[in-house]
């Protein structure tokens, strides 16, 4: 009794430890709040875009219109690694709440057509340009390198956390007197929510990039690279690193094929179903408890070296929902279908963003987290040949597909790994202590050359280390 109350008190530590910062605890708060609006926006923008034309091709262009945006995000990365990270999340977020809120008024006016919502949304991707990269940034800047991984999964917890009603809650307001203007105004009252938490934050100094010239005058950095010239250093930072550059390919494949369903189930639901399209937020319901339920169990491995099993077996179990969800002939079977794809993308995608950033130099975190975000705009890019291809060919044809090319990423992803096992440590948990004074220069860094297992933590507190 006593060896299962010592396992669950480590589980609970390991898992929640950085809600123990305050500010975190308010910025904990405000992601959950904005998370509920946007997935909100992801069930109302696939049923405006099928009511206003009726077909799979509508729905996943005005979907591209997001992802071309999101395609921009190394911009926004370079953004984040060169500016005040809290306002420029501040300034991004508060245009995602206005771009929310102008869509609302314009479909309670009926006044929205497919070419301004395609713009309107488009601009909506390119406030997640400016914000996504920040936001993680900022995060690993407010708690510290010691608290990096377990900050990072707890705010995808929050992600996932407001995904099992957010769907379900949109249907039923679009439903209701309000439609899906009244959703939309709605949206943007919570995104404006979590702005407001972010101000609350204290700003933080993050690790100036080792390549930038001294000051200027007036005390004014002077960068010597442009901003393609940064972007490019990001990519070879990653592309030098096998670990790195494995687990943003395992993330990219993941969100790309995993997000494709949501385009589709609208139209499986009317055309095969014969259920009313609203049903589609039951699913999504269904498929954000699963995703929450099995986060909540897995988010601890992170920083395990039970990580990789765990990603790989949640991918494939993704590619297992998506092969129920070809064959299903009623809805009890579309709830099953959706019982397993919720855990196979968040579980994955979770873990996956965690170890990025704790195997990712502070300099470097913002162009870093950019190109996860530009998994998002590729997945999206990707909604309108899918929706192309299921008009043509069926959704349950696109439907077994993914399933098929979902086990094939499973097998490259545990080839990939066991060529680079030996050299992907386990990332340092959470609860090491910190360094004492004793064992620091004084200020409470760890020195300039610590011990092999100790110089990621060293790296994420932009320290050189002599090689």
């Amino acid at each position: 009794m006593a060896r299962s109350i010592s396992a669950f008190e480590a589980w609970r530590h390991n898992t929640f430890a950085a809600l123990n910062d305050r500010h975190f605890r308010i910025l904990f708060v405000g992601t959950m709040f904005a998370t509920v609006a946007y997935m909100m926006m992801f069930v109302a923008m696939s049923i405006v875009s099928y009511d206003l034309s009726g077909t799979n091709t509508a729905v996943g262009v005005i979907g591209t219109g997001v992802g071309l945006s999101m395609l921009l995000a190394p911009f926004g990365g370079v953004i984040a690694d060169r500016m005040n990270r809290k306002w420029v999340i501040v300034i991004g977020q508060g245009g995602g709440a206005a771009m929310l809120t102008i869509t609302g008024v314009l479909l309670l006016f009926d006044a929205m057509t497919l070419p301004l919502m395609f713009v309107l949304m488009m601009a909506l991707g390119f406030t997640f340009v400016v914000m996504g990269p920040a936001r993680n940034a900022f995060t690993a800047d407010l708690v510290g390198p010691r608290l990096i991984g377990n900050a990072i999964v707890l705010n995808q917890l929050a992600h996932t956390m407001g995904q099992p009603f957010s769907p379900f809650i949109a249907a039923l307001v679009i439903e209701s007197a309000a439609g899906t203007g009244g959703t939309y105004v709605l949206m943007g009252a919570l995104v404006s929510v979590g702005v407001f938490t972010v101000a609350m934050m204290p700003s933080r100094r993050q690790q100036p990039d080792p390549d930038a010239a001294p000051a200027g005058p007036g005390g004014q950095a002077v960068t010597r690279r442009s901003v393609i010239a940064d972007i490019a250093d990001g990519a070879r930072y990653v592309w030098r690193r096998p670990s790195l550059r494995l687990m943003l390919l395992t993330f990219v494949s993941s969100v790309v094929i995993g997000f494709l369903f949501r385009i589709l189930t609208p139209a499986l639901l009317d055309q095969h179903l014969d259920r009313p399209t609203t049903d589609i937020g039951m699913l999504f319901l269904v498929n954000g408890i699963a995703a929450a339920i099995v986060s909540f169990l897995v988010a601890g491995a992170a920083s395990t070296r039970w990580a990789w099993p765990v990603i790989l077996a949640l991918i494939a179990v993704m590619g297992a929902g998506y092969l129920v969800l070809a064959a299903a002939q009623n809805l009890g079977q579309a709830m099953i279908a959706m019982a397993l794809l919720g855990p196979g993308l968040q579980g994955p995608v979770m873990i996956l963003q965690a170890r990025i950033m704790m195997n990712t130099e502070s300099a470097y975190y913002g162009r870093v987290m950019s190109f996860t975000m530009m998994a998002w705009g590729v997945q999206m890019v990707f909604g309108a040949p899918a929706g192309i291809l299921a008009d043509l060919i069926g959704e349950r044809e696109v439907f077994a597909g993914m399933g098929l090319l979902t086990f094939a990423v499973t097998v490259f992803a545990t080839f990939g790994w066991l060529a680079i096992r030996k050299d992907d440590r386990p990332a340092l948990p959470s609860s090491l202590p910190a360094p004492t004074a004793s064992a620091s220069n004084g200020t409470g860094a760890v020195p300039s050359m610590p011990p092999p297992m100790l110089r990621p933590v060293a790296l994420m507190s932009g320290q050189k280390i002599d090689r």
